[in-house]
Parts: structure tokens; sequence; C-alpha cells
């Protein structure tokens, strides 16, 4: 027999799935009607990009309610820090007893932290409402639409997969190595 140089090629057969290596679902953050959803499977978005919202006329509503609640106990604060000024003076000259003072003083700090509470209450209504914005976390495409615009989301709920096709990834299993007996 002759020697001669030869290619071998050695073929494996796999079947797999073929996936994204990144994908996301874009979920309600807030309880609400889905309004503004226009895009469909195969749709492009970019990351940040505004996909839909969420009825906004309750979080409004509530937004207002916080921050008048917010301005009446500013208003409170006012009015317990004069008295407390007042009764300042009052027991330096000795018309009113330390006892007045102190009272005067507990009630300046149950008035402030009244206050920070609301202004807290300010901060997490404006939180709930700046969540009726859908965005989408990554760039890509839209996989799947999951929910309708009149549609009414609960917290949490599903409303777009997007999955990023620029990289993707094999899932395969592979069997034994085959072994090749040569004689």
């Amino acid at each position: 027999v002759q020697v001669q140089m030869r290619e071998l090629t050695q073929r494996l057969a796999v079947s797999g799935t073929l996936k994204a290596t990144q994908s996301a679902f874009i979920k309600a953050r807030v309880a609400g009607e889905l309004q503004d959803l226009r895009l469909r499977e195969g749709d492009w978005v970019k990351a940040g990009q505004v996909v839909a919202r969420v009825d906004a006329t309750d979080s409004q509503a509530r937004l207002r309610q916080a921050q008048q609640q917010a301005e009446a106990a500013k208003a409170q604060v006012e009015i317990a820090q004069r008295s407390f000024d007042n009764n300042v003076t009052l027991v330096a000259k000795g018309f009113i007893s330390k006892f007045a003072l102190d009272s005067s003083g507990a009630s300046l700090a149950t008035a402030q932290a009244n206050y920070r509470a609301a202004a807290a209450g300010v901060d997490v209504i404006s939180k709930q409402l700046q969540d009726t914005v859908l965005r989408a976390p990554i760039s890509g495409q839209v996989a799947q639409r999951l929910a309708q615009n009149g549609e009414r989301i609960g917290v949490d709920g599903r409303v777009l997969e997007l999955v990023d096709v620029s990289r993707l990834e094999l899932e395969a299993s592979l069997g034994r190595p085959m072994r090749r007996r040569y004689v």
C-alpha cells in the first residue's frame, strides 16, 4: 500500500435549541389599564425606549393628595415652631414652666416627623407615577406580545418579551463519543 496524505473529516450530528443569551420580560410595576402598546412580534426596540403606559389617572390623583397632605404637615411644623420659640422666651422670663416648654418641644418633634412621613409619601407616589411608563430594559426584538391595549394589568403582569438576537447560543446534548478501532 502506498502512503498518501488525506484529509480526515469527522462529523457530529447535533440537535438542540438556539436561543438568545440575553432576554427580558417587560412587566407592569403598577396595576391599571394598559395603553399605548403599539409594538408587535418582530419589532425592534432600543434600551430605554418607551414601549407602553399604564393609565396614570389614579397615581396622579394620589400624588396631588399626598402633596396636599405634605403641605398641611409643613404648616403644622411652622405653627409648632412658632409656639416652641414663644415658649422658650416665656420660660426665660419665668412666665411658664419648663414642663410646658418640653411639651411644646414634643409637639414640634411630632409635627416634624409627620411632615417627613408626608414628604416620603409624596416620593413613594411619585415613583409609582414614574412606573406607569414601561421602558425596554435591553435593546432587541419583540419575541412575544403578552397583553393588549385596554387590558387591565396587575402588578408584575407580563406585557412583552424581548430578545437580543445579536448573540445566540446553542443548547444541545451530546452523546458518548464514538470509538473507532483500526485493525
